[in-house]
This record gives C-alpha cells, structure tokens and sequence, in this order.
C-alpha cells in the first residue's frame, strides 16, 4: 500500500503500512473486460497494495464459469455462482439456473451463491421477474445449507428482506454487498441478522450518511469490497477501472470512521470474510 495514499485525512506512517495484514477483496468482478483482459496485471496490482485474496463474483450462468476458470488460474482467487437481478430477463430457463448453481457450488473454490436480489433503480427488467428468479435461487440455497449468499438490493430493501423472510434461510447466511441505503433502511437490515458489506462509494464526500452506516456498524458483521471494475474510492475516483487493489482505500477510511488502527481494523474485516465465506479452509 502507498504510505498515506487513500486519503488527505489518513496518516498511515511507515511502520504500521509495514506490518498490515494480508487484505480480502470479497467482492470484485475480475471477468468483466476491464479487468479480464489484463487480470494478471490486477493481481499483481492488488498484492503490491497488500491484497492477497479476491472473490470474484458471478452475474449469470456464463459468468459464474468464467470465474471458476480463474480460479484454476489463480490460486488466491475464489468465485461465485448466481444470477444478477439486472439479467433476470435473460434468464429464463429454471432448470438451467438451477443446475448451474448446484454443479458450480460442488466446487471447492466456489465459495458463496449469489449475487443475487432485487433493483428497483431501473425499471427493466420487470419486478416481478427478478422476484421469481430471486425464487428459484433461494430454492437452491435451501438446499445447499452451507454456503453464505450474498445479496444485491438497490432501492428494494423492504422488498428483498420481506422475501428473504419467506424462505427459511438462516438470515446470517445473507451479506447484503455494497449497501448504499439509508440508516433506516440498515437498521432493518441488521434486524434481519445479515451480514453488510461497503464499497468505495463509503468514501464519497457526497454520502456522509454512509460513512455513519459504516461507524455504527457491529463488529462481528461489517465487510469490505470494491465491485470493482466499478465505484472507485476517493481519492482515486476518477482511475477506471476500479481494481480490487483500492479495498486498501476504503478499509483506511473506515477505519478513520470508527475510530480504529488501520491494522486491527483490516484484521476485523478479514477475520469476518474468512468466517462468513469459510476462506479460512483455503
């Protein structure tokens, strides 16, 4: 990590950026074109930065394949299986969800369904299609008892908690990844038990409510993340793509946020990552 590079109001001397820990990134899309095409130069971005571990997550049946084979790749990048709400109408075709899923999940490098959720941001594809294909995926969940899924909610949390209620599903199971609400609406959230994770968007002088979300947050269920190639953290906003690399950044705001010492903050986020999606056993 560059000494004092992720804000104006940080001060990370030298001898605390020497002994940092090893950083998670639980939350990137390493697929996409913007990184997929150099992927080797974002890793090695990311581990010059002290991020040792990426998650790449998957939006769609082919997607989620794409992740798994950099896996094989790559022995510090973990995947996911499941399908973005933005691609609910493209979709269709239960079976073929369902068994990618459960084919996806055997692998042991696999380690979470989702994303997937609601978003009411844009009015395409129809509400009601992504509420079903939310549906089948928690089917899927049920059934696999033993894998946390992460969630993506955009302006629907009444919405996705009243249908994550419905299925049974152990609420400490769900992370609801790069949370963007309101305090009430976080305030349901950590009533409902799940997990919160926050992106770069954390960072910006334009959502001071979010930096509060981030300070109130309990301990034991905050995380942090990129959704890199997307949302990169100040003061590097105007880099793109954004890379798993800055989750340096938004774990040093936060942690000016609370209060805390960069290292036991980044030791805190991690120890959750590792226990919410079982990256200890890797």
């Amino acid at each position: 990590m560059d000494n004092g590079s992720c804000d104006p109001q940080v001060s990370l001397s030298l001898p605390e950026a020497a002994i940092l820990p090893a950083m998670i990134d639980t939350h990137c899309h390493l697929t996409y074109d913007p990184l997929h095409e150099r992927v080797e130069e974002v890793i090695a971005n990311a581990a010059s930065d002290g991020v040792d571990r990426m998650i790449t997550v998957g939006t769609t049946p082919a997607d989620a394949r794409k992740g798994l084979e950099l896996t094989r790749r790559f022995e510090n990048i973990f995947s996911t299986v499941g399908v973005h709400p933005h691609y609910a109408d493209q979709c269709q075709d239960k079976q073929v969800v369902l068994d990618t899923m459960k084919e996806l999940a055997a692998d042991p490098k696999v380690v979470a369904l989702g994303e997937m959720g609601l978003d009411r941001h844009y009015p395409d594809p129809p509400i009601q299609i992504q509420k079903t294909l939310l549906d089948w995926q928690l089917e899927v969940c049920h059934e696999l008892s033993d894998m946390p899924i992460i969630i993506h909610n955009r302006e629907a949390t009444d919405e996705t908690i009243s249908q994550l209620s419905t299925s049974g599903i152990d609420p400490a199971r769900f992370v609801f990844h790069c949370f963007t609400g309101q305090l009430d609406e976080l305030e349901k959230i950590l009533a409902f038990g799940a997990m919160v994770s926050f992106t770069g968007i954390t960072t910006f002088k334009s959502a001071p409510y979010l930096a509060e979300a981030a300070k109130i947050m309990p301990a034991d269920r905050i995380m942090i993340e990129t959704d890199s190639p997307y949302l990169t953290p100040a003061p590097h906003r105007k880099v793109r793509p954004n890379e798993p690399r800055y989750v340096a950044c938004v774990a040093a705001f936060i942690a000016q946020v609370r209060q805390m010492p960069l290292a036991d903050f980044v030791k805190l986020v991690d120890s959750n990552a590792c226990r919410f999606f079982g990256l200890a056993d890797h």
